[in-house]
């Protein structure tokens, strides 16, 4: 199964041009090369205005924020394992046990405690 068609809204469909010096562009190559970004990409971003961070202040991260991210997708492996038995039981005709309902707003209140550390780090120099 291949990736799913973008939104009209989501392609890229129009270019811009622009004309450099033969040093600048060694310039874009160079920073593109550093930041893990093909030129094109690296150049989007820098238009658009979001800070591009070289792949050796992008390596240096928060262990912290390292330590509870690795927390949570343990808890995140944990639904995900409940979640399957729970559908092998609705599959097998079988009673859930008692308790088990709690499972969708658990798995709700996580992921939004994984989108706002990950919000929280990721965002906080407007990357």
């Amino acid at each position: 199964m291949g990736r799913p068609r973008k939104q009209p809204h989501e392609r890229r469909s129009t270019s811009v041009r622009t004309d450099l010096t033969l040093a600048e562009k060694v310039h874009v190559q160079e920073q593109a090369t550093n930041a893990g970004l093909s030129e094109a990409a690296y150049l989007r971003r820098r238009a658009l205005g979001y800070v591009v961070r070289s792949r050796a202040s992008a390596a240096r991260s928060n262990p912290a924020l390292v330590s509870e991210l690795n927390r949570l997708g343990t808890q995140v492996q944990k639904l995900g394992n409940l979640t399957n038995q729970v559908a092998l039981y609705c599959h097998t005709d079988r009673r859930i046990p008692y308790g088990w309902e709690v499972l969708p707003s658990e798995i709700k209140a996580l992921a939004k405690t994984i989108e706002q550390a990950l919000e929280q780090e990721l965002f906080k120099d407007g990357a």
